[in-house]
């Protein structure tokens, strides 16, 4: 990669960290997770695409350990949503699986996260439909099989789930058009927040601009 693509992929990483952190504004509106697991996936392809390339190395993305933490937060989330729904159904097994918090995850080896975490999203992909109810929804789900196939890139090991998959195979200059299209969808839903929740919105703008070096 040249300078201006490591800048661009910088500031894509920054834009989804913000949103990670940031998750509880914007979770309801469902359209923006899409967008934003597009950006998501096209990151992951294109540290795919320059995992070969010497000047690749001069920007990792996140760190293992802050993804690690990332996908660790997502899944505290969800295992509460399936440890409500669980116990509702009376489903005591169900609702011993569901029984994991953010450390849990974390404490464990990467190896026995990685299994962990599989193991969950499975049970919640199974269940998904009957929690509608209790605010779990395909695009959350979505969400952390993109960061879990990323922390798999970054671990040096095939994606499992390989969302979107077809960008994987487009070459870096068509993936930055894509990562650019991506940016635009959301700069537009975003907009909805400029007024309603100024800080937020000044917070995203900030995130989205691409610093030179």
């Amino acid at each position: 990669m040249n300078q201006k693509q490591i800048n661009r992929l910088e500031m894509y990483q920054t834009t989804l960290d913000y949103l990670d952190v940031h998750n509880a504004v914007w979770s309801t509106v469902p359209i923006i997770g899409k967008y934003k697991n597009a950006l998501s996936t096209i990151v992951t392809s294109i540290k795919t695409a320059a995992a070969d390339q010497a000047d690749a190395r001069v920007f990792i993305g996140k760190s293992l350990s802050a993804l690690k933490k990332n996908i660790a937060a997502k899944m505290d989330i969800l295992d509460d949503m399936l440890e409500a729904y669980a116990v509702d159904t009376d489903n005591a097994e169900l609702t011993q699986q569901a029984n994991n918090s953010k450390s849990d995850y974390f404490g464990l080896p990467n190896e026995d996260f990685e299994i962990k975490v599989k193991q969950v999203i499975g049970l919640l992909e199974t269940h998904l439909k009957a929690m509608a109810d209790y605010g779990m929804s395909e695009e959350q789900l979505k969400d952390v099989k993109a960061d879990y196939d990323q922390f798999l890139t970054s671990r040096g090991k095939p994606r499992n789930y390989q969302v979107a998959s077809s960008v994987a195979t487009q070459d870096m200059e068509t993936l930055f058009r894509e990562g650019t299209t991506a940016t635009e969808k959301l700069d537009r839903v975003m907009k909805r927040y400029k007024r309603a929740n100024a800080n937020f919105y000044n917070g995203y703008v900030a995130a989205r601009k691409v610093v030179d070096n």
